[in-house]
């Protein structure tokens, strides 16, 4: 099983102050029996070196970070454009994971220009940010596009106001994985977690029901 959690948009200090507590003792409470294999990060960290270190600890492997439109004024320059993940699973079959923060896409979050840019690129899961409104999204062609929105819940023309972030586990043997999001409703102040199943088969992401 690889277990990827996929989080960005944290927008500290100029949209918001902090990541919620919430949203730091869940991370915790996922990672503490297994951690994450890998972390995906969309961008627009801006200056928040702490939660970086943070979600450091808390991952097996790599933590891929990509550079978002606010992080040229932060201290995120350095970061890459897009990463990638190519994961082997069973029948020597590849899974290939793109990042990108997004910013390269208007209007923001268009589905048919992130399918694109994931064609292109060869990338059967895309995930990207700078939207702050968290998406679980199969395009016709097979491709799932993912957006954990923001872990601050913070401001955008078209945020969802929600703090949030997705976990994926994904069966190598089965290539039958999941999809996890975690939002923090604000009038309970609770974490909720919706899941979502797919599979993987002839290079397409396909629902499993």
């Amino acid at each position: 099983m690889v277990k990827l959690l996929l989080i960005g948009d944290s927008h500290i200090p100029q949209r918001a102050k902090i990541i919620p507590e919430k949203i730091h003792d869940k991370l915790s409470e996922l990672a503490e029996k297994e951690l994450f294999d890998y972390t995906f990060f969309t961008g627009d960290l801006i200056k928040c070196s702490e939660f970086i270190n943070f979600l450091s600890l808390k991952t097996l492997n790599d933590l891929f970070i990509v550079i978002g439109n606010m992080d040229y004024f932060g201290g995120n320059r350095d970061a890459s454009i897009y990463q990638k993940l190519k994961l082997t699973l069973f029948d020597n079959e590849k899974l290939v994971i793109g990042l990108t923060h997004g910013h390269q896409i208007s209007p923001r979050g268009d589905h048919s220009q992130l399918e694109h840019l994931a064609i292109e690129n060869n990338f059967t899961i895309l995930i990207s940010g700078h939207t702050h409104k968290e998406e679980i999204y199969l395009t016709d062609k097979g491709i799932l596009l993912l957006n954990p929105g923001s872990a601050t819940g913070a401001w955008s023309f078209v945020a969802s106001g929600i703090p949030s972030f997705l976990e994926v586990n994904i069966n190598e043997k089965t290539k039958n994985f999941d999809v996890k999001l975690f939002q923090l409703e604000r009038r309970s102040d609770k974490i909720i977690e919706k899941k979502s199943y797919f599979m993987f088969n002839n290079n397409r992401i396909q629902y499993k029901f």
